[in-house]
């Protein structure tokens, strides 16, 4: 066990390890937990290297300081307690500045966030924004600057974020070609490194784009869509009284209106996590208008069958539909 509990300090467990790890967790009691612990503290080589030398000297002084308070007619137990503090002192400087250590080491780390093809993830970030990630999606930032000056993360994939108004932290992100700044308000972002559009669907308050291309400057209003051209840098902003529907992956719902049938294919290959072959060339320019569900993926197909008169055939994660 304290070989895992290294590692899970050093963020190296595998998924097999952590499961392991929880399982031996649980099957104690926390008497046997507590002995361990204290058997690693004590036993520990630990790095202090990264520790301020001033700190650990203000902790001894304050320690000192307080067993000092008790030196003037000392009963027998308050000797038996200068005794146990004298004892445990050297344990406590040991685990303050192990604690000190492990928090800089979190702190000077970047927090990344990614989900893989077919997974979904909600996170909520240190200031109460909370973000629901699509399939194939990654939000990142540095945990020692966020929420002082501003609120600041890189973005790549589809998101929907929910974001905590506070009028002095602006929230920005950085997202392939874009830049953009928001207080307090609820949108859909999609930017993809594989895309030529990103675009960003607003539901409630405002929000700031700028192009980076050509420093172009919108401001988005509720029920507004902004679309950005990354060949050009051009953005541009379009009135949507069904801004909502772009974040219909959020309640298990793929929203196509005169879509493309290939643009349809590479959602559902994005979201089921399969390779969709179509035979039928022509097929693949026309358009398509309808709901699928995100989590059935036979119905999908019985959909798909039925409007374009093809057959599908399941191999494994690949479809052949003729």
């Amino acid at each position: 066990m304290n070989e895992l509990l290294n590692k899970y300090r050093k963020d190296k467990l595998t998924p097999p390890e952590l499961t392991e790890l929880k399982d031996n967790v649980n099957s104690k009691s926390d008497t046997e937990i507590e002995e361990e612990m204290r058997n690693i503290w004590l036993g520990e080589d630990i790095d202090t290297s990264a520790v301020d030398e001033e700190m650990i000297k203000r902790i001894k002084t304050n320690c000192d300081q307080a067993i000092g308070k008790k030196r003037i007619n000392l009963s027998s137990f308050a000797r038996w307690a200068q005794i146990a503090a004298a004892i445990l002192l050297p344990v406590f400087i040991a685990f303050s500045i192990y604690l000190y250590h492990e928090n800089s080491l979190i702190l000077s780390n970047e927090m990344l966030v990614t989900t893989g093809k077919a997974e979904r993830a909600t996170i909520t970030l240190p200031d109460g924004t909370i973000v629901s990630l699509n399939a194939e999606s990654a939000l990142k930032y540095m945990p020692k600057d966020y929420n002082k000056k501003e609120r600041k993360i890189d973005f790549n994939g589809e998101g929907y974020f929910q974001v905590h108004r506070d009028q002095h932290v602006p929230f920005l992100i950085d997202a392939r070609g874009l830049h953009i700044e928001v207080l307090g308000t609820t949108f859909n972002l999609y930017v993809r490194d594989t895309d030529n559009q990103a675009i960003l669907t607003l539901e409630e308050g405002s929000v700031s784009l700028l192009s980076v291309q050509n420093n172009q400057k919108v401001i988005l209003k509720k029920n507004q869509k902004a679309i950005l051209d990354q060949a050009t840098g051009q953005i541009t902003v379009f009135d949507d009284e069904n801004v909502n529907e772009m974040s219909a992956w959020r309640r298990g719902d793929m929203i196509f209106r005169n879509t493309e049938l290939s643009e349809v294919i590479r959602t559902i290959e994005e979201s089921y996590d399969v390779a969709m072959t179509v035979e039928c060339k022509d097929c693949l320019k026309d358009s398509f208008t309808g709901t699928l569900p995100i989590n059935d993926l036979n119905e999908v197909l019985e959909v798909l069958e039925q409007s374009y008169h093809l057959k599908a055939t399941l191999n494994g994660k690949k479809i052949i539909m003729r």
